[in-house]
């Protein structure tokens, strides 16, 4: 069960293609707020529940070096009866001021617990729009032609595309397995008041977009806390799978 429960990087979901026609974000954003407004270092911490019992704890920190150079560190550790589930990941990337985007450098992803482990290592080589695993040194089958993002940074340029005002979202990336997918989501709610362990929110609620309904993924972002993802919930066959909600918030 625990296999296929949210963790903290992202998740699987949701809506018909039908209901939408998807558009990339820079085609609907309004710039109202610029990536550099956004882009500030946090430390998120989230307690996971499911129903009324609490079976893990998770964290986001987002931080940058000297040389601008970003790092984006987040985990997730669950424990449910005998079963357990870590999952952590690391994203560095830079920013690109000038397309409003990040640029990912290396992408590490490590999966341990009950069940097998697995892990992932990408390097990330803008210059000729090339990505390789670090582990077995062989390149990827990776169409890089514009943006490209890793599982672990999509969120962060997501919340940075709020910020500018886009209501529907599109995103090729390189999945924790070393893949090249699409993620696409749209704005269902333009407010919602949330009360979390944190205190009481007002937040933009998302939704994942694919082309099935048997998992629902959304995410909420605060204006108010500069768009930090405050809460992540995902369902299975309409019956909730976990629930992420912040807990505390240093920015």
């Amino acid at each position: 069960m625990l296999k296929r429960t949210m963790y903290f990087l992202m998740a699987s979901t949701v809506l018909s293609f039908s209901q939408l026609a998807p558009v990339h974000a820079d085609d609907t954003a309004k710039a109202t707020q610029g990536i550099n407004d956004t882009m500030k270092p946090y430390e998120a911490n989230y307690v996971i529940t499911r129903g009324d019992s609490e079976y893990g704890e998770g964290y986001r920190y987002l931080e940058v070096s000297p040389d601008n150079e970003w790092q984006l560190r987040t985990k997730s550790d669950i424990s449910w009866f005998i079963l357990s589930d870590t999952r952590e990941a690391r994203s560095v990337f830079i920013v690109d001021d000038e397309n409003n985007r990040l640029e990912p450098r290396e992408f590490i992803y490590m999966r341990t617990g009950t069940g097998s482990d697995k892990s992932f290592h990408g390097e990330f080589r803008a210059d000729d729009k090339t990505v390789r695993n670090v582990d077995t040194g062989r390149m990827l089958d990776i169409n890089w032609k514009d943006a490209l993002f890793d599982e672990a940074n999509v969120t962060e340029q997501l919340r940075i595309d709020l910020a500018r005002g886009a209501k529907t979202f599109e995103y090729r990336l390189v999945d924790e397995k070393g893949r090249e997918d699409e993620y696409r989501f749209r704005v269902m709610a333009d407010s919602e008041l949330l009360k979390l362990p944190y205190g009481e929110v007002e937040a933009i609620k998302v939704g994942r977009i694919r082309d099935n309904n048997r998992r629902q993924t959304f995410f909420w972002f605060a204006p108010e806390l500069n768009y930090v993802m405050v809460k992540m919930q995902q369902f299975k066959e309409g019956d909730e799978q976990a629930t992420m909600s912040l807990r505390s918030l240093d920015m």
